[in-house]
């Protein structure tokens, strides 16, 4: 098996590498652009702030880090006990952690709330 050395500084990720030698263009280092920024003129794009994410898929990936594979059926435990509480906002958060991991249960869990 063939070892293959990649160079930092890769000649064909840059732009006119061919038309340099003829003098036609001026190199430019071709870099990964970035989709986080927003527009060219400094707005933000599709309404989504920098560096704004949906506190609902926060609080899904943490869910997830701390119960694993467990996660929807926790999650659905929860909401379950919330609306048994008679916490309407920490129920409609908790299905909608489990719709993050599994909709037919969120679902179910919706429609055990609207039924109670």
């Amino acid at each position: 098996m063939s070892i293959r050395l990649a160079l930092a500084r890769d000649p064909a990720r840059i732009a006119g590498k061919h038309a340099d030698g003829r003098g036609l263009v001026t190199r430019v280092r071709v870099m990964a652009v970035n989709d986080n920024e927003g527009a060219a003129d400094g707005s933000a794009e599709a309404g989504n702030a920098t560096g704004a994410f949906d506190p609902v898929l926060v609080d899904a990936l943490r869910h997830f880090a701390r119960h694993g594979m467990h996660a929807p059926r926790i999650a659905h435990d929860e909401a379950e006990r919330a609306a048994s509480e008679g916490n309407a906002p920490g129920a409609a958060h908790w299905i909608a952690i489990t719709g993050m991991f599994d909709r037919r249960l969120a679902a179910a869990a919706s429609a055990e709330q609207i039924s109670a």
